[in-house]
């Protein structure tokens, strides 16, 4: 096991990933956050695919905004529209900075009439948001709520859970959320995750009795091959889904990541505007693509750095951001920041550590999700 901090953050059910035999742990938003639990990732990944997992997720914090203007400020905060995000709804959206670059990839809820949820990635968002508060004299009050979350991702998630809460959880449309109680135990529940299987995530209201909420979901999973696991990121990457996190997205703005359809730029105030409007006139600079190695090849290098991605003669084209080896397709796989004037290819060559891997373009996402 890696050296544990006491100057970093422990979820509610950390000594419980440590008793299940956690071995690899990150720190994400100064909490730490279990990723491995040194079984072979295909075991983690069928347990997701064809069963269920729990993840530990008490790092993803929630920036609370609680007040008269908790939505007219989210509204302001986020690229994308909030200001008819109803109650009870949930949103993703990233968070941009002035320049529009991206800070945080963030699910948004609205739990409550007066109260928005930005369930952030790795950044100190609250820090962010509250300077624009203040600064823009809204009406709010901006903390770091006590909500550790916890994700039951899997096709057998709603079988563990429904029968801890009595709130309709088959009914419950994904991007929705409701306040219940699960096991006795204040919490909303919502249909997101970071996976695009049926799943939920569970917000215990409160650090206090959170674990009992885990001890609960662990010990319904029993009959139905729950496995308590970290984040899936080879999942993740099929279905297309990935963490920006400021830190290391290369000054990544929405229309380079490929969301920039989902923005809304035409209204009339929101940090970013101006930079991402221009952007939007002029073209993005770079695109993200999908790539695919050859079939069979599991000689793929876990990636813990960008990796330089080039063109068949040498020409530098960018950089890899995310590589796996893909259980689904059974060959490896990656997303990769290209410059548009390389964009245009359909052969490249990854520079990993270990050498050179041809790849070819995929469409995204790799894999469908299942979700509905």
């Amino acid at each position: 096991m890696q050296p544990l901090h006491y100057t970093v953050r422990r979820s509610p059910y950390f000594s419980r990933t440590v008793e299940l035999g956690a071995i690899e742990f990150m720190v994400y938003n100064h909490t730490y956050m279990p990723l491995d639990y040194g079984r072979d990732p295909r075991t983690d990944y069928e347990a997701m695919v064809d069963r269920v997992t729990l993840w530990d997720v008490g790092a993803e914090r929630q920036c609370e905004l609680r007040g008269p203007d908790a939505v007219r400020f989210a509204d302001y905060l986020s690229p994308r529209r909030l200001d008819d995000l109803l109650v009870g709804s949930c949103r993703f959206t990233p968070v941009c900075d002035e320049q529009g670059e991206i800070m945080a990839d963030c699910v948004v809820l609205r739990p409550w009439e007066d109260v928005v949820w930005f369930s952030h990635g790795d950044v100190d968002l609250e820090l962010w948001a509250f300077g624009l508060a203040r600064a823009g004299g809204f009406d709010v009050h901006v903390n770091e709520a006590d909500v550790p979350p916890m994700q039951l991702q899997g096709p057998r998630a709603l079988d563990v859970l429904d029968p801890l809460t009595g709130a309709d959880l088959a009914g419950l449309p994904r991007f929705r959320c409701v306040e219940t109680t699960v096991a006795g135990v204040p919490a909303v529940i919502s249909s997101t995750g970071w996976s695009k299987e049926p799943g939920f995530e569970i917000y215990p209201l409160g650090s206090a009795r959170a674990a009992e909420i885990w001890e609960a979901v662990a010990a319904a999973g029993e009959r139905h091959g729950l496995l308590v696991t970290g984040p899936n990121v080879v999942r993740a990457v099929e279905q297309g889904i990935t963490d920006t996190q400021y830190r290391m997205n290369s000054a990544m703005n929405p229309f380079e990541a490929g969301i920039g359809e989902m923005l809304d730029l035409d209204r009339e105030s929101f940090i970013g505007r101006d930079a991402l409007r221009r952007i939007r006139a002029a073209g993005a600079t770079r695109e993200t693509i999908g790539l695919a190695g050859a079939p069979g090849d599991d000689s793929m290098p876990w990636l813990t750095d960008f990796w330089p991605l080039e063109l068949p003669d040498g020409t530098r084209a960018g950089v890899v951001r995310w590589a796996v080896y893909s259980f689904a397709l059974e060959r490896p796989i990656a997303i990769a920041l290209v410059d548009t004037p390389a964009a245009g290819a359909s052969e490249y060559v990854a520079q990993s550590p270990e050498g050179p891997i041809s790849m070819t373009r995929h469409p995204l996402p790799f894999v469908e999700g299942t979700a509905t």
